[in-house]
């Protein structure tokens, strides 16, 4: 098939929405279909935007011009514009560019949350065009073919906040993000003989607040004085409030866009014991499907996406909002002293990764419901 894929960010940076938009393009690529990328990652510069910029941010909030209704009638002739000829179905990761889009080829939403979930996580804080937003994802709902979404939670968001037929929504995990797929010998390999002397822990995020970096932080600490081994590993922050004591190594941001760095972010997988981001917000999470890949067990908070991508039991354990920190440490703790459960689990969550959480699976199901809803077969 021929693909119109559209995004409102280059498709071609890892480091762009935590490289969602490159990897969704490469899993429609390697199932084979002809894949051309149009997007616009400029803002609306309207006097409008720009009064409403000003305000929102003496009000200390924010004002999202690309979510004005301006700004979305805008994409309309931009697409049309790009679209090449024998276009089969055009792919938006975003609503906003197909909200107004007229064309008689089908249009497929794939998307993380629609803009009502993403205020439940505590991702906007909107100033003026609250209403607009809401009219330009109706439309954009209305305009597709078919909604697909990465979690449970955001189809069900869809269902309430939205007038849409439950039929139109398929819900499809998003992969990790990651270049090369673990060999499965050298993940066996590495879970049989992890060393067991030291419990460490990894976490990865950038927003120090909306990742609980003070719940792991506490938990560890409470740990480290009851004289359990363990060692906490930082990475993605790169403004830390507080001095750190030496059992925390912070390894600040590490990009994916170079070898040295992908090579880290490995080896931290590889060797840590858990991934512990006990998220207040997230939409997905596609941190967790990375460790998963590394048979790294996750800790965090059920909520939003995050209870698509772990199970209990399986490759972590979800803890309700409100967890106390020394209730998490209390898991880590029964958890890594049993050795034969441990990686047990380690086992599970690379499994998990195998069967559902990879974009080869994504791609094809993908691929299945372009085919269900257009001429191609």
């Amino acid at each position: 098939m021929k693909i119109a894929y559209i995004t409102t960010a280059t498709p071609y940076n890892k480091n762009s929405w935590s490289g969602t938009n490159y990897y969704v393009k490469k899993a429609l690529e390697d199932q084979g279909h002809i894949v051309y990328c149009i997007y616009n990652s400029k803002k609306d510069i309207t006097l409008k935007a720009i009064l409403y910029k000003f305000w929102a941010k003496l009000c200390n909030k924010n004002y999202q011009a690309d979510r004005s209704i301006h700004n979305a009638k805008k994409w309309n002739k931009f697409i049309l514009t790009h679209l090449e000829p024998n276009t089969d179905a055009i792919i938006s990761l975003s609503t906003i560019p197909v909200a107004y889009l007229k064309t008689n080829i089908p249009i497929f939403i794939y998307i993380d949350g629609i803009y009502e979930y993403m205020l439940e996580q505590g991702f906007y804080k909107l100033i003026n065009n609250t209403k607009e937003a809401h009219k330009i994802e109706q439309n954009a709902l209305d305009n597709c073919s078919q909604i697909i979404t990465s979690s449970t939670a955001s189809a069900e968001a869809i269902k309430s906040n939205y007038k849409i037929d439950p039929k139109k929504i398929s819900v499809i995990p998003l992969g990790a993000n990651i270049d090369t797929i673990p060999d499965e010998t050298e993940i066996i390999n590495n879970i049989k003989h992890k060393s067991m002397e030291k419990c460490k822990i990894l976490f990865v995020g950038v927003d120090w607040e909306r990742k609980g970096t003070d719940i792991v932080i506490q938990a560890v600490e409470e740990l480290y004085n009851s004289e359990f081994p363990i060692e906490l590993h930082l990475v993605g922050l790169q403004n830390i409030p507080i001095k750190l004591p030496p059992y925390i190594i912070n390894h600040g941001f590490i990009s994916k866009m170079n070898t040295d760095g992908v090579n880290k972010l490995t080896q931290l997988y590889l060797n840590s014991h858990f991934l512990f981001v006990p998220s207040r917000g997230e939409a997905y999470g596609l941190v967790f499907c990375e460790a998963s890949a590394y048979g790294l067990p996750s800790i965090s908070h059920s909520i939003g996406g995050i209870s698509t991508i772990i199970k209990n039991g399986v490759n972590g354990q979800l803890f309700n909002i409100g967890t106390s920190p020394r209730t998490f440490g209390e898991y880590i703790r029964k958890t890594f002293e049993n050795e034969n459960e441990y990686k047990k689990l380690a086992m599970s969550s690379y499994s998990r990764f195998i069967t559902e959480l990879n974009w080869s699976t994504a791609g094809k199901n993908i691929t299945a419901i372009i085919k269900k809803h257009t001429h191609c077969k």
